[in-house]
């Protein structure tokens, strides 16, 4: 077996190792995290005002310690972190990189491997992206379903347990969360700061901001959810319209960026003696730098670009 075999059987099981620690740390963390919820709520049961808060002060206005990026965008793609999970994005892409390192050179299959697991990343933080916005687009019908129910003299737990049923997921994924913690003790704006930190979502926690000045201070909270919810609907339009006006030119950007990406890809995966032969050469590895720096460079514009014109958050 030649010394280049040898590094990409060394690769493909360091990185299988490492896709069991991963599933093995969240296996861990499900678990302490539900540890300290049972914790937390027998304290809160014995000992009610331990932790309550002094009468008249607010809770600081800022986003609590969430979990980390991979845990959140797992959340938000509504994907679990099972061992088959972590088997399809790891396993398939490395049999497949062993494969063809096997059969046509081992800079394919290295390549092969990589590029096949950029794909799988591609689509998780797409799929959460697409879920963020539909849950987006689903909160200004559920808080229009609280406002109708408060208006009738339901309290905002109650106005909220009951517009909660008539909701649809992917919100409702995340409102059954913030439910879960309210029947465990929590009150519901810190309920909702909480599920807001975990999927990462703005507009939630503004309302959960809502909330807690309601249930602190009192006041029209249903006049204030309605002009909320009228605010995200406008919000959510203007979205759509600045989306379909600004779809040629995101689209340009997608292709100028992963084009050379493409072809580059394809002539390795093909014929990885070539690229070899040009890279051991003097001129030509310059020029692969070179062309690498070019690339990156050119796909950080295009994404300032496509961010300038169409800014999602």
């Amino acid at each position: 077996m030649t010394p280049a075999l040898l590094l990409i059987a060394s690769l493909i099981l360091l990185l299988l190792a490492a896709a069991l620690w991963l599933w093995r740390m969240g296996a861990a963390q499900q678990s302490s995290d539900a540890s300290a919820r049972f914790i937390d709520q027998q304290l809160q049961q014995r000992h009610p005002h331990a932790h309550a808060a002094p009468p008249g002060s607010a809770a600081p206005l800022r986003l609590p310690a969430g979990p980390t990026f991979w845990q959140s965008l797992l959340l938000q793609a509504g994907q679990r972190p099972s061992l088959r999970f972590y088997i399809m994005l790891d396993g398939v892409p490395l049999l497949l990189a062993l494969v063809v390192s096997l059969l046509v050179h081992p800079l394919s299959g290295l390549l092969l491997g990589l590029l096949l697991f950029g794909i799988q990343l591609l689509l998780l933080w797409r799929r959460a992206a697409i879920r963020r916005q539909r849950m987006a687009a689903q909160l200004p019908d559920f808080l229009e379903s609280m406002v109708r129910l408060l208006t009738i003299g339901n309290s905002l737990g109650a106005a909220f347990q009951s517009a909660l049923r008539t909701v649809e997921p992917p919100l409702r994924d995340a409102l059954d969360r913030i439910d879960s913690l309210v029947r465990s003790g929590k009150d519901l704006d810190s309920a909702s700061k909480q599920v807001a930190g975990q999927y990462r979502m703005h507009e939630l926690y503004l309302v959960a901001a809502i909330i807690g000045i309601a249930l602190r201070y009192g006041g029209r909270s249903d006049q204030v959810l309605e002009r909320m919810a009228l605010f995200m609907r406008d919000l959510h339009q203007a979205r759509h319209e600045m989306r379909a006006l600004s779809a040629e030119t995101r689209l340009s950007a997608w292709i100028l960026a992963i084009l050379p990406l493409a072809i580059a890809a394809y002539t390795v995966i093909v014929n990885g003696t070539l690229f070899m032969n040009m890279w051991h050469d003097a001129l030509g590895g310059k020029l692969l730098l070179l062309a690498a720096f070019l690339q990156i460079a050119g796909t950080c514009w295009l994404y300032r670009l496509a961010s300038a014109i169409q800014d999602e958050r």
